[in-house]
């Protein structure tokens, strides 16, 4: 259901284990959204230093943050029967997933969580993203967020 290609440029050892947690996460996703047809993201684990300079080039903010997401297609979740019908070729690639491992470790730290936990956040909220989800306004943030708890199995 999910391929993904991992790419770690940071200098953090990411485990197996985790690897494993991360796409657990994305397919509960993809499951939670009802994409039925194998899918392909692009998985990058980066530094700090990558992501401000990510984050200034494609987000105008000069400031370090956990994940980038850049999503194949702009109106998936609109448009998704349309865009998988005319797809012939599967995987559907749905786009990249960059995150910041030190800062997730960071945010671990002070939500009390695992880095593991964090991270499988991180993956969830990404893939929303590359479904079309945003959480620029109040009624988007909330969407996401509940979809989020959901797929989370946050109460």
């Amino acid at each position: 259901m999910l391929v993904v290609a991992y790419d770690n440029r940071s200098e953090i050892e990411i485990a197996d284990s985790i690897l494993e947690e991360l796409e657990d996460a994305m397919v509960r996703t993809l499951l939670h959204q009802e994409i039925e047809v194998e899918c392909e993201v692009s998985f990058s684990f980066v530094s700090t230093t990558e992501i401000k300079e990510l984050n200034r080039e494609y987000r105008d903010k000069d400031a370090v943050t956990d994940v980038l997401s850049f999503p194949m297609y702009e109106a998936f979740i609109r448009n998704r029967e349309t865009i998988i019908k005319n797809n012939p070729f599967l995987p559907l690639l749905l786009g990249d997933v960059v995150i910041c491992i030190e800062q997730a470790e960071t945010q671990a730290q002070e939500y009390g969580n695992t880095l593991t936990r964090e991270l499988s956040y991180l993956s969830v909220h990404s893939i929303l993203h590359l479904l079309g989800y945003d959480h620029m306004e109040d009624d988007e943030k909330s969407q996401m967020r509940r979809i989020e708890k959901e797929i989370m199995g946050d109460d």
